[in-house]
């Protein structure tokens, strides 16, 4: 008989939730802005809870569609549940997102609203190109929306560079985007798109 028995492991497994976010962004904009922060808030607030993965839907035409995280909860289902949703909604998760658990029905979520500024990448005059600096486009756009939205990411394509901005109000947002092409000169022939 051994002297020390090996004490049975009484920890429950994690819950795992697979969350399905409807944000246009890259995986590197995916983990600045979710997963990271994600995980911080699981540090503080359900230690042992964990974002263990990651993924993108990306189209070769159009860039990112959605994103996904697999996450692993411990604690109290609904407290991490609870925080799950909070904390994603808090850093821009749009409408249209969900999450599931396992052999459950998928639960909506989401606050902020999406719409993208397509540029047109190839047909404007080649001094367009030569004389603007799309950082400059981006950053006067951002100024003039203030805390109405946030680029969350961006995609450059082969014809077309598209910016992916969320906010509470699709309103505002669209209409500062549509009027863009009357004021910048990298911005003619842009299109403006709904995207949540």
């Amino acid at each position: 008989m051994p002297l020390f028995r090996r004490s049975k492991d009484d920890t429950p497994p994690p819950l795992l939730v697979d969350v399905h976010l409807a944000a246009r962004v890259q995986p590197v904009h995916r983990g600045e802005i979710y997963e990271d922060p994600l995980q911080g808030a699981f540090d503080q607030f359900l230690p042992g809870s964990q974002v263990v993965g990651g993924g993108s839907q990306l189209d070769p035409e159009h860039g990112v569609l959605s994103c996904d995280l697999e996450v692993e909860l411990r604690g109290d289902r609904d407290r991490g549940l609870d925080l799950l949703v909070k904390a994603l909604e808090l850093y821009g998760a749009p409408v249209g997102s969900t999450y599931t658990v396992v052999d459950e029905p998928a639960v909506p979520f989401g606050r902020t609203h999406g719409v993208a500024l397509s540029l047109d990448g190839t047909s404007l005059p080649a001094e367009v190109y030569a004389d603007n600096d799309v950082n400059e486009l981006i950053g006067a756009l951002t100024t003039e929306l203030g805390e109405t939205a946030v680029l969350q990411s961006w995609w450059e394509g082969p014809r077309r560079t598209n910016l992916y901005f969320y906010g509470d109000d699709p309103g505002r947002i669209r209409d500062v985007l549509w009027s863009a092409a009357t004021r910048f000169p990298l911005a003619q022939s842009s299109l403006v798109e709904d995207i949540t």
